[in-house]
Parts: C-alpha cells; sequence; structure tokens
C-alpha cells in the first residue's frame, strides 16, 4: 500500500493537465464570441437614403429640361383657391383640430424621451450640505452658573460617477430614442396634411351640394311653370290627361330629389365641424357656388399625370400613345 501511493499520483498528474487546458481554451472562445457581439451590437446602421433621381421620364421620351420645371406648390397651398372662407377654415383647423393636437403631443413625448435616454450618457453628479446647530446650557449639575455657548457646524460633500458604456446600450437607447422623436415628426406633418386636405374637400363637397340644391330649386321652378302651362292648355281643350300626369311625376320626381341633397350638405357640414373641433351648430358655412372658387395652377408632378399629347412622339414605335388613346376615349 505504501509503495502504491506514488504510481497512482504520477499516473494521474498528466490527466489534470489537459483538463486545465481545455477550460482555458473554452474560457478564451466565450470572451472572443461576447467581444465580437458587442462589436455587432454598437456598429452603425446603413444609411438608408436612396439615390432618387432629380427628374423622371416616360419611357422612350427625352428628359425634361430642369428649367422649364414649375416650383412645387407652397406649404399654404389653400390660398390658390382665393376664398376667405376656406383659407379661415383651414387656419382655425391647424389651431384647434385634436388629430394636430395629438400629433404635437405625441412629438413633445418623443422629445422628452429622447433627453431621458441621453441622459444615461452623462456623468451623475450629487451634491449635499448640512447645517448642524448646538447650544450648551447656562447651568451646571451642581448648580453653578456659567456661561452657555452655541456651536454651528456645516458639512458639503459631492461625488461625480460616469457608467461606463462598454458595449453600446445606452447609445443606442438615445438613438433609438432621437429615431422615434423623428418618425414623430413626419407623423405630425402627415396628420397636418391629411386634415387638412379633409378640411378642403369637406369644404368643396359643401359648395357642390349647396349648387345641387340651387339647380334641383330651379328645376322644380321650371317643372312648375311647364305644369301650370299644361294644365291651361288642358283646360282649353289642346292638351290631355296624360301630358298634365307625366308632368306632375315629372315634377314630383324633382321635388323627392331634394332631401337627399339637404342630408348630404347636413353631413359635410358636421364633418367640417369635426375637422375644426366645434359643434355642428356652430359652423356657419356661407358657401356659394364652385363657380367663385379660382382655380389654382397644377404644377407637373408623377409621370403618369402628364398627357402625352403634350410630348413629342417617341422615337421607337407610337403603340403606347394609340394605346392610351383608346383607354382614355
Amino acid at each position: 500500500m505504501s509503495h502504491s501511493l506514488p504510481c497512482v499520483a504520477v499516473e494521474r498528474l498528466p490527466a489534470a493537465v489537459p483538463c486545465q487546458g481545455g477550460a482555458a481554451r473554452w474560457f478564451a472562445a466565450l470572451c472572443i464570441v461576447a467581444t465580437s457581439a458587442g462589436c455587432v451590437l454598437t456598429q452603425d446602421l446603413p444609411d438608408p437614403a436612396l439615390d432618387v433621381p432629380q427628374l423622371y421620364r416616360p419611357q422612350g421620351y427625352p428628359a425634361a429640361n430642369p428649367a422649364d420645371q414649375d416650383t412645387p406648390p407652397t406649404l399654404d397651398w389653400w390660398r390658390g383657391f382665393r376664398s376667405r372662407e376656406l383659407t379661415d377654415l383651414m387656419e382655425e383647423a391647424q389651431r384647434v383640430n385634436l388629430d394636430i393636437a395629438a400629433a404635437v403631443a405625441r412629438l413633445v413625448q418623443a422629445d422628452a424621451q429622447a433627453r431621458i435616454s441621453g441622459a444615461a450618457l452623462l456623468p451623475s453628479l450629487n451634491a449635499n450640505g448640512s447645517e448642524t446647530n448646538s447650544r450648551t446650557s447656562g447651568s451646571s449639575a451642581s448648580g453653578l452658573s456659567i456661561g452657555g455657548r452655541e456651536v454651528v457646524n456645516y458639512s458639503a460633500s459631492l461625488s461625480a460617477s460616469y457608467q461606463l458604456d462598454f458595449w453600446g446600450q445606452n447609445r443606442d437607447a438615445l438613438q433609438a430614442a432621437e429615431e422615434t422623436a423623428t418618425a414623430n415628426r413626419f407623423d405630425r406633418d402627415v396628420v397636418a396634411l391629411t386634415t387638412l386636405t379633409s378640411v378642403a374637400n369637406a369644404y368643396f363637397q359643401v359648395l357642390a351640394s349647396q349648387d345641387r340644391i340651387r339647380t334641383a330649386q330651379q328645376n322644380i321652378a321650371s317643372a312648375t311653370r311647364i305644369l301650370n302651362a299644361i294644365k291651361e292648355r288642358f283646360k282649353a281643350g289642346t292638351g290631355t290627361d296624360l301630358d298634365v300626369a307625366q308632368e306632375e311625376s315629372v315634377l314630383a320626381n324633382l321635388k323627392a330629389s331634394v332631401p337627399p341633397l339637404r342630408q348630404t350638405l347636413s353631413q359635410n357640414i358636421n364633418a367640417l365641424a369635426t375637422l375644426v373641433s366645434r359643434p355642428p351648430e356652430a359652423v356657419h358655412v356661407t358657401g356659394g357656388s364652385l363657380d367663385q372658387i379660382a382655380a389654382p395652377r397644377v404644377t407637373p408632378g408623377l409621370p403618369s399625370e402628364v398627357k402625352p399629347s403634350s410630348l413629342p412622339p417617341p422615337p421607337m414605335s407610337a403603340t403606347p400613345v394609340r394605346s392610351f388613346s383608346r383607354a382614355s376615349s
């Protein structure tokens, strides 16, 4: 027994060395993987910007001259209709519309969240101050009177700490918050543009409804005069009952078409009142007629909006032009 112990120790010693080496290799591999993962997470995102050409042209047509392009419409595009009432409604919608207010509130919230996320990248400062007042009594335990005194102690401390953002967590959180704030800015612009176009469409629908009601009333007046003339002819013996009945039917159909038009007018006024955040009873649209609205100059937009008649024929074939003409006819 005493002679076998050294042999056992000698035989087990080489087996312990490879175990330690394997553990070291595994630990080094884990460190490399963790470091590479951190580098992947903190790398910059690719730039999503696209190479957008300045001009578009249809296939087979020469490119347009940049000097001939009209300027894009202004932000206050509704002034091109030259309607004071429409302008007032647009300005009121920008001030009091609830959808725009909600979009602005989301933008303010996103900006505040971006500032909160950026605070983690700044050092933390802690300052403390205290004041202690103490006063001794003027009499001793033996009954003798001694002079009391008052002691004031001041103390202050200042400490600073900074968290090292080794893996980029705080930087990524700040970048995400900033991108969210940018997205909310675009969302606010989209909501504002959608609201303004809805106001313009509702206002034009009101004008169209008023024109249709006015036309229907004129048709009713004309049909009434024609019915009276037919009745006079019937009394004179030159008309028949069939003529009177047919004209009465025409007059009745014209009168029946007015209530749906008035309902459409009320619905459009209610929609307009919702967009300007007012009750329908408080909205008084003078309106008038679509003929009083000036048609603004429309600048060329998408290639599909440009008619081939305004462009020179393509050099290869005129088949696309003929196809477009047949589809438009």
